[in-house]
């Protein structure tokens, strides 16, 4: 049964009401004699719940007619001496519109909430299909995650290799005794060059590490001011080729604990980016200095 069918149903059936109402009545008139209005203020109210307020209004007028022709004889409902007669029909017109206009908001507010609740149902569907969307994002991110470690795992395992094949006969090349101070010099330099790539490949497997969560730090006992010093001589060369000022300033010795190979890492990177960013002829400056129970490590440049 379609929803037209059914208002139709409804409308035909609320302006049905005053007649049923009126046949009632005129059955038991000499019970409710003289309480003409008795039946037809719930008809009218029950005809605009069920018609709408155009019906309902219809069935108001329908309903006072009936009671003025059958009830109340017009030439007392409008006459000067029946006065009463007159205010009855006029206070049954006026709660008749009410009855009308009172469902007709309330119909309107059914409407608006019952649009309000769809809204918010589809609301609710489209945050849940993000909410889905999302986890599928995400679990897409973790697969790629895992892939990107294992590559760095990889790419880090296999690169090690040729490099320790190339710093053990270096090695060997720097401990013959009969090497000449420029040979030696230029092996020394590929040493700390391929020593710096070993430390870069070391540092993609420890970010496989990391992101496993099994990286940890390891504490000891070093001489930072060499520590620093053994560092900023990697870029003794670089600097000396782009003229650039490098001073570098340290205590003869400085005692620390901490991890060396993270800190050596975490100065390369700092004396990276200032020799990236520093022009010809510019300025870098690395200094340490002892506090109470600290060290302060400080890089500037002009770049």
């Amino acid at each position: 049964m379609t929803s037209r069918f059914q208002w139709q149903l409804r409308a035909t059936l609320a302006l049905l009401l005053p007649f049923i109402a009126c046949g009632l009545q005129w059955a038991l008139w000499d019970i409710l004699n003289p309480f003409v209005w008795f039946l037809f203020f719930p008809t009218v109210f029950f005809s605009s719940r069920l018609g709408g307020w155009k019906v309902g209004l219809v069935a108001t007028l329908t309903s006072a007619l009936l009671v003025v022709y059958c009830f109340i004889p017009p030439q007392l409902a409008f006459s000067g001496k029946a006065t009463n007669n007159l205010y009855s029909v006029v206070l049954f017109l006026v709660m008749g519109v009410l009855f009308s206009l009172t469902h007709h908001n309330l119909d309107e507010a059914r409407r608006r909430a019952a649009a309000a609740l769809e809204e918010t149902r589809q609301a609710n569907e489209r945050l849940q299909a993000s909410k889905e969307q999302v986890t599928r994002l995400y679990e897409q991110t973790l697969k790629l995650d895992q892939l990107k470690t294992q590559f760095f795992a990889n790419i880090s395992h296999e690169l090690r290799t040729p490099l320790t094949l190339i710093l053990g006969p270096v090695a060997r090349r720097l401990a013959d005794p009969d090497l000449g101070g420029e040979a030696r010099a230029e092996l020394e330099m590929v040493e700390r060059n391929a020593r710096l790539l070993f430390r870069l490949v070391s540092d993609l497997l420890d970010i496989a590490k990391l992101e496993a969560g099994r990286l940890s730090l390891r504490y000891s006992q070093v001489d930072l001011a060499g520590l620093v010093r053994f560092v900023a001589a990697n870029f003794e060369v670089q600097a000396a080729e782009r003229a650039i000022t490098f001073r570098v300033a340290t205590p003869g010795t400085l005692a620390a604990q901490l991890d060396p190979e993270r800190y050596r890492r975490v100065l390369l990177n700092l004396l990276g980016n200032a020799f990236k960013f520093t022009p010809r002829g510019g300025t870098i400056d690395l200094a340490l200095q002892q506090g109470e129970g600290t060290a302060l490590l400080t890089l500037s440049d002009n770049g």
